[in-house]
């Protein structure tokens, strides 16, 4: 398992209103080595747009990685970060005081979502005919702001053989486009009202038989 931690140049974990260097954990054998190491600020002259673009192409230098520790992880950072499928931790201290606890909170993470993803069955989500389904993810979030896409979508996507799935949604979730690059499978996109929009899922093979 690899974690990326943001730090100041004490080497303690660092917020993302001020520069610091994100260090990469890599953990072999029971203990940790620095296999990568990327100097980062955010940049506020360039606007929103600007801002965002740069964590992206942070987050893409990590390669593999998809844990991330800092001291304060909020906003548009733990946005773009949660979108690009990191798991995100705030943790304040040197990594070597958290790296295993993190380390073995993600293990156990990972075997529940195992498990749960072998008897996954989502009452949200319809079967209208043969492998081809439909979400409203757009009314079950407005009846609980708890509810997040990838909490209903990823076991589902993962566990589940279909044709299409027709979601309907406030806005397209930023973690489409890796996971869909993971698990091989393409989207079209209408704009049906205010707000509103309707995604449509295939897996790719679906496509090229079309």
């Amino acid at each position: 398992m690899e974690i990326a931690v943001f730090q100041d140049v004490s080497g303690k974990t660092q917020s993302f209103l001020e520069p610091g260097i994100i260090k990469v954990y890599s953990r072999h054998l029971g203990k940790w080595a620095v296999t990568k190491e990327i100097m980062f600020k955010i940049d506020n002259i360039g606007g929103l747009k600007a801002i965002r673009e740069n964590i992206i192409n942070m987050t893409e230098s990590l390669g593999d990685c998809n844990v991330f520790v800092g001291r304060d992880i909020k906003g548009m950072v733990y946005n773009v970060l949660d979108g690009m499928g990191f798991n995100t931790w705030e943790i304040e201290g040197e990594p070597l005081e958290f790296l295993e606890f993190v380390y073995e909170k993600e293990e156990e993470e990972a075997k529940a979502n195992a498990l749960e993803g072998k008897a996954y069955k989502s009452p949200q989500i319809i079967l209208l005919k043969d492998g081809t389904y439909f979400l409203d993810l757009k009314k079950i979030q407005e009846n609980d702001v708890n509810i997040t896409s990838k909490g209903i979508l990823l076991p589902f996507l993962n566990t589940t053989v279909f044709y299409g799935l027709e979601i309907i949604c406030k806005h397209i979730p930023h973690w489409f486009e890796v996971e869909f690059k993971r698990l091989n499978l393409k989207m079209k996109n209408e704009i049906i009202g205010n707000n509103e929009v309707k995604v449509t899922i295939h897996p790719m093979i679906c496509e090229e038989e079309e």
